[in-house]
């Protein structure tokens, strides 16, 4: 009786191919949640610096339409009938800024809003509903997440406003007829993240 030569895989074998095989499914698997991950980071990255940077945009409309109008830089809102001079951007304040979609005649083509009880960090998310950005039905971002239809989102902005200061030799002097705009966006999506663009607003006309 003739003896078979040929060889059967063992136990051992078959166990040292199927970790290996764990091994390879499993880094494929890593490469591609992680893949995926940067990919997801990058989009709402893009969307968040869009968001900041218009709101600079808003900020340098209404400087120019005070212009327009021959009205103070800073005014904010400016009521298109009486032409108030009253509601000026202040230091130290915290805003909304958003377009303005109304039909109204004399409404203001951006609104600004103070926020009075501003808070911020990863832990008072519950509390930052007064930025948080909803969806329309038109696929236009907006503060007013109570209108039917609309969809809440993870981001939240604002802008704030500070004295612009220049130091020399040890002194330190506010530039008037200027002032520095934040623009930040915040989102959790993945964890907390944030994005902020800053410029300075001056009044170049009397500059």
């Amino acid at each position: 009786m003739k003896k078979s030569n040929k060889k059967a895989f063992s136990i051992i074998e078959i166990l040292v191919g199927i970790f290996i095989f764990s091994l390879w499914i499993t880094s494929v698997y890593a490469v591609i949640s992680s893949t995926l991950r940067v990919n997801d980071y990058n989009a709402n990255y893009i969307i968040a610096s869009n968001l900041a940077r218009e709101q600079l945009e808003l900020v340098r409309n209404i400087r120019d339409s005070n212009y327009k109008m021959i009205k103070p830089y800073n005014l904010k809102n400016p009521d298109w009938t009486t032409y108030s001079n009253t509601d000026k951007f202040s230091t130290g304040s915290y805003y909304k800024i958003e377009n303005n979609y109304s039909t109204f005649a004399n409404a203001s083509i951006i609104d600004v809003n103070e926020l009075t009880t501003f808070v911020e960090w990863e832990w008072e998310l519950w509390n930052m509903d007064d930025y948080r950005l909803c969806i329309d039905s038109h696929n236009r971002y907006t503060y007013d997440c109570s209108a039917p239809g609309n969809i809440q989102t993870r981001f939240y902005k604002y802008i704030s406003i500070e004295e612009v200061k220049y130091s020399d030799s040890g002194i330190t002097e506010i530039i008037e007829d200027a002032f520095l705009l934040k623009s930040k966006v915040i989102w959790y999506i993945r964890w907390y993240h944030e994005f902020e663009v800053n410029s300075i607003i001056a009044d170049w006309k009397r500059l």
